[in-house]
């Protein structure tokens, strides 16, 4: 099939016509309303509106509560606040799917399907909940709607957590509200819950209610552009990928800012959309260790690719419950999945806006700006030096406008050797077990996690001075970019498509065992090409030092 060719504009279109629109609702006072769809309902008392992430396209609003409780279980107190969610799920969007379509430049046209849409309440429980049951399920009557009221127990997690819900069903879509509370203080929130939920009233809708997904003829555009179709990407012109990329952050600034709450504020740095519900001192601090952080990351990498970096959002939380229940993260898994998530942070009573608190941004930067320049630094990397990194970035001080990472070694204690039995370092270096240097800088299993950092250390430290290790980092980058760009599409897994959960089942625990294979053999490739070049006399000298180093562990 071809096309004509696409401007850029036209290629990264995004459709946001996302659930939570916000000329579509309001709240005066405690009614939230839904125009668009006809709601109407009454908010608890002690509720306060919070932001959804762009990507939440099915939750209309989410309001958290004041009030803290407390939670006992095996492994001590936890809090928790009580959370609010209106979900809207359009029988068109049910039935629809998010397909993307690209053109290449031979005027061939390639299709990546999306995040396929949710079937309902019960299918959106299932696809964000573990070790859950719905406890009782009642058909009944709402604002003289036909309704369903749903209690579901979240019995493994920590703490445990109940779900009171009521799910309306009108011919255009399908309405769920949510509360989320523990479930040893049902006693003292459950009146409250169905209070709210009993207040629902649903009219003849304003205007046609339409499905917040991708419409038949239009093209949406997403990372699978250079991830997915890498090749297909890496041919368009530098000038041509630069202005699809700051399309993609234009709009997706557009939509966050529209679904910020106006007692957030919204301002902009070199680097960062930033979205604060914290004090402007502490939101002042933050930014400006961040984009102290961002100009070391682009003095260290900047040359690992040359794509534009888009500008990610910085979320800012007032607390660390808001945080939480905003589903911000400023640690980093090193996926490739949910690259537009945002980085955030709160304020903490207990370290304030000190100079090492910053630095709990600092892997969710580390991590965007990696992915963006190459996404294989992302995808090749091996696990334990993601770990490891993460680890070394986080322990990082902001002193004034300068960095100081402070090359200290704790891996003393809370070690476990290889029978899984705790020992601290002295005791491996004791009994003649201390791993060495040479094994933690290739291996890449669960054990000596603390070790392994303490390599990065070394190396990263008094290490870096020999030609040995010197730019390790950059480096081990481009060796996994070249290492990726070698193995690209040369072994795939592929599956026939399962037709039962038990063939699904059995596909996932196949595929699980070939890439835990696979990555095995990119580690060892990697490995290799990283060190081959060291002799047996530089390595001697090394082993020597790095034992000194740690058992000099602060």
């Amino acid at each position: 099939m071809s096309m004509q060719r696409l401007a850029p504009s036209v290629l990264v279109a995004v459709i946001l016509s996302i659930a939570n629109c916000a000329t579509a609702q309001t709240l005066k006072g405690r009614v939230w309303t839904h125009e668009q769809h006809g709601i109407k309902m009454t908010i608890p008392e002690g509720y306060a509106t919070i932001p959804l992430q762009v990507d939440e396209k099915w939750i209309s609003a989410k309001f958290l509560s004041d009030k803290t409780y407390l939670s006992k279980y095996s492994d001590g107190l936890a809090a928790h606040r009580g959370l609010m969610r209106i979900i809207i799920f359009t029988e068109k969007a049910k039935k629809g799917s998010a397909t993307e379509v690209h053109e290449t430049d031979e005027g061939s046209t390639f299709i990546g399907v999306g995040a396929v849409p949710y079937q309902g309440y019960r299918n959106y429980v299932k696809r964000h909940r573990k070790g859950f049951f719905f406890s009782k399920e009642d058909e009944t009557r709402i604002g003289g709607t036909d309704s369903l009221m749903c209690e579901v127990k979240i019995h493994k997690s920590k703490p445990k957590l109940h779900l009171y819900s009521v799910v309306i069903r009108q011919p255009t879509f399908e309405m769920a509200v949510e509360f989320e509370v523990l479930e040893d203080r049902l006693d003292k929130v459950k009146e409250n819950c169905l209070r709210a939920l009993k207040s629902i009233r649903i009219k003849a809708p304003a205007i046609g209610a339409s499905a917040p997904i991708t419409h038949k003829g239009a093209k949406r555009t997403s990372t699978r552009l250079w991830t997915a179709f890498r090749s297909e990407w890496r041919k368009r012109p530098s000038q041509e990928r630069d202005e699809i990329r700051k399309d993609m952050e234009r709009q997706h600034h557009a939509a966050t800012r529209k679904a910020t709450p106006e007692d957030w504020t919204t301002t902009e740095s070199k680097h960062f959309l930033v979205i604060s519900h914290a004090s402007p001192k502490f939101t002042k601090q933050m930014t400006n260790g961040a984009e102290l952080f961002y100009k070391w990351c682009e003095t260290e990498f900047g040359s690992l690719g040359e794509d534009y970096v888009r500008r990610p959002v910085l979320r800012l939380c007032k607390d660390i419950a808001e945080y939480r229940h905003l589903g911000s993260s400023s640690g980093t898994d090193w996926s490739l999945l949910g690259t537009d998530r945002e980085i955030g942070t709160c304020y903490d009573l207990a370290t304030g806006s000190s100079g090492r608190d910053i630095s709990t941004l600092f892997p969710g930067i580390l991590q965007h700006f990696l992915q963006e320049r190459d996404p294989y630094i992302v995808s090749y990397t091996p696990y334990w030096l993601k770990r490891a990194l993460t680890d070394y970035v986080r322990g990082c001080y902001v002193s004034g406008r300068k960095l100081d990472f402070r090359v200290e070694n704790r891996a003393l204690d809370g070690l476990v050797d290889r029978q899984g039995n705790n020992v601290s370092a002295r005791e491996l270096h004791r009994n003649g077990k201390l791993p060495k240097l040479q094994e933690l800088l290739g291996m890449d299993d669960a054990k000596f996690t603390k070790m392994r950092s303490s390599a990065l250390r070394y190396v990263m430290g008094p290490g870096s001075r020999d030609k040995a290790f010197k730019n390790f980092l950059k480096r081990y980058f481009e060796t996994a970019i070249a290492v990726g760009d070698k193995d690209d599409n040369t072994k795939g897994m592929t599956f026939k498509p399962a037709e039962t959960e038990q063939e699904e089942e059995e596909r996932a625990r196949a595929y699980a065992t070939q890439s835990k294979a696979r990555a095995k053999l990119l580690q060892n490739e990697i490995s290799e090409k990283m060190l081959a070049g060291i002799n047996a006399k530089t390595w001697a000298k090394h082993e020597k030092a790095f034992a000194k180093f740690v058992m000099k562990a602060k």
